[in-house]
């Protein structure tokens, strides 16, 4: 379904009352809670962050799940139909979640450093009324947008977010300073608020890259109709690769090291096999992928042996090392790929008879 530019004016208005009423609503509740007393920025339970934080996160999952469903309903993305319900509510489900998180991840860390700069500064209710309010309404309106119009390439930005901002989260509170000095897992194995904030983004940070993969998955079959190739079989193998690499990310922040080293390393190290099983058969089963992409793809997959390398056997860095360039070169990868992979399924390609794309199609 193509977004016109009334489509466009009428979701600006429907996120912008959106956005007044969180705000309306959520001051009213922040001075009725704070009423006759003063809380600090954050570094509290009782703190004007936390409360945003936790409003922002309520009213943004909100927004962006009424606005996903309302849309779909009006025929935005209306291939999704074609997959099962339940695939359907769980996608739903974890792009809420995710948004979620990453809203009150932020309004955390924006309420922290704020802390710091106006260290001893304590908040009124009117004050806190505001700054709750205002919050929460900016995360409704980005939430409401973003969810009305679900893209790839919001997806993979969204996941990479959750990502890193609950592993900063969960580093810069976590009790043992040591963590580094092991591996990154060693953060989700705590039982306190920074163990639960890791694994949660694991988690969430997986299930929305099986979201992706069915956006991935349809870009691959238009890329595919469009030159005259197959694109059933090579579609559905090139979606499960993917999704695999999201179910494996969700296994490690489910079960983590503490719990099963064998199920969340082997976890780990399936997620990584099933990214270079999956740039093989893409580089393979695709035709007209442009050179760039099969190239980028190559070097990080050259640059993970080289960081892998350099923990074992070189011993240049310890296994935290590693897994801070894998992680990085893989993130890197799929925003890339996820764009290279929107303009492989619209670009201009080799003109194909009418009849002979629908038989490809059907088969």
């Amino acid at each position: 379904m193509h977004t016109t530019f009334r489509d466009r004016v009428r979701m600006e208005s429907v996120a912008t009352r959106w956005a007044v009423s969180a705000f309306a609503i959520a001051a009213i509740m922040t001075i009725v809670v704070m009423w006759g007393e003063r809380w600090p920025l954050a570094g509290q339970t009782l703190s004007v962050g936390n409360l945003a934080a936790w409003a922002a996160a309520a009213f943004a999952g909100a927004a962006f799940a009424a606005s996903f469903v309302v849309e779909s309903r009006r025929g935005y993305d209306a291939w999704r139909r074609r997959m099962p319900l339940a695939k359907r509510i769980l996608d739903v489900a974890a792009m809420t979640a995710a948004m979620a998180m990453l809203s009150y991840l932020v309004v955390q860390a924006v309420a922290s450093l704020f802390q710091q700069g106006f260290f001893g500064m304590d908040i009124d209710p009117l004050g806190g009324g505001a700054l709750v309010g205002a919050s929460v309404a900016a995360f409704t309106y980005a939430a409401f947008l973003s969810g009305s119009r679900v893209t790839a390439d919001g997806l993979a930005m969204l996941a990479t977010l959750v990502l890193f901002t609950g592993t900063m989260a969960s580093m810069l509170s976590t009790p043992d300073l040591s963590w580094w000095q092991l591996h990154f897992s060693q953060l989700g194995n705590s039982d306190q608020a920074s163990g639960y904030r890791f694994n949660l983004a694991l988690i969430l940070t997986g299930l929305v890259v099986t979201v992706l993969a069915n956006y991935v998955g349809r870009d691959v079959e238009l890329g595919l109709i469009a030159r005259g190739a197959e694109p059933k079989r090579r579609t559905r193998q090139l979606s499960w690769l993917f999704a695999g690499i999201g179910i494996c990310l969700t296994i490690a922040g489910l079960v983590p090291d503490a719990v099963s080293i064998p199920i969340h390393v082997g976890a780990a190290s399936g997620m990584v096999v099933l990214f270079v099983v999956f740039v093989v058969c893409a580089l393979r089963f695709l035709p007209g992928l442009p050179r760039e992409v099969s190239g980028f793809s190559l070097l990080v997959i050259i640059g993970i042996v080289v960081a892998i390398a350099l923990w074992i056997p070189i011993g240049y860095y310890n296994l935290t090392g590693m897994e801070f360039i894998a992680a990085g070169l893989l993130f890197a990868w799929l925003l890339y790929f996820v764009r290279a992979i929107g303009v492989y399924a619209r670009a201009d390609a080799p003109a194909v008879a009418p009849s002979d794309a629908a038989a490809a199609a059907q088969r």
